[in-house]
């Protein structure tokens, strides 16, 4: 009698974790399905397919608003995440237009999505206060003096790439396909260390800030200080409101 009333017990256990267990996973199942989000209460995050299963949305949010401040987003009205014709095209996991960012579904974590958001924060920024922000001419100097040591790398290393305009600031699909495609942003490394928070900053002079606020944010702050001071000095400003 006295194993019975164990192994009853032992079973009603048994049917606890299970039950447990799947309300874990029915929570779970609901977050990922979830399909709208707010970020500051007021910007309308609209998931339009599925999400990996390692991608929660609320962490992606949480993470957000504890690391950007919200008068930084005064130019985003929505965030959309899907499949979009701009981004296959091009290659991209997301880009801004007219208030909205428009994002790539299948991201695989979700640190990727917050680095996307906060680089096309800063291309909204771009779209809004560029003479705030590039009217001294301070950051295009800056900018500018890294890719004539960008190219003076390349040719001490015997990289043929005469054929670029390393002086044009602006993007340019054919040096961006050089950097990406001929060279590898993984084999830049090696050339942009020291001079830009990461390869893709070399692209443009509107990438290379946008890659400096990224860094700002979510990268090293006295390393970004270091190599891109002009850099570091307006995205102080621009915390600040100092505008």
């Amino acid at each position: 009698m006295f194993r019975l009333i164990l192994s009853d017990e032992k079973n009603k256990m048994i049917n606890r974790r299970r039950i447990e267990q799947l309300i874990r996973e029915s929570y779970q199942r609901a977050k990922r399905q979830r399909k709208e989000f707010s970020v500051f209460d007021r910007i309308t995050m609209s998931v339009m397919d599925e999400l990996p299963a390692s991608v929660d949305m609320l962490v992606v949010v949480d993470k957000l608003e504890k690391t950007i401040p919200h008068h930084l987003f005064d130019e985003i009205d929505e965030i959309f995440v899907g499949s979009f014709s701009e981004n296959d095209e091009r290659a991209l996991e997301a880009h801004y237009e007219s208030g909205a960012i428009y994002m790539t579904s299948d991201l695989p974590t979700n640190d990727d999505y917050v680095e996307n958001i906060v680089h096309e924060t800063a291309h909204s920024m771009e779209s809004a206060r560029g003479l705030e922000i590039y009217g001294d001419g301070k950051i295009e100097i800056e900018f500018a003096g890294k890719r004539r040591r960008l190219s003076s790398e390349f040719k001490s290393h015997g990289i043929m790439a005469s054929h670029l305009n390393f002086e044009d600031l602006d993007y340019d699909p054919e040096f961006d396909s050089f950097l990406y495609k001929e060279i590898g942003y993984e084999n830049m490394y090696s050339f942009t260390t020291g001079l830009f928070a990461s390869p893709y900053g070399a692209t443009s002079l509107r990438e290379y800030f946008a890659n400096g606020f990224e860094e700002f944010f979510l990268g090293n702050r006295e390393h970004l200080k270091r190599i891109s001071p002009q850099l570091f000095t307006k995205l102080m400003e621009i915390i600040n409101n100092d505008f």
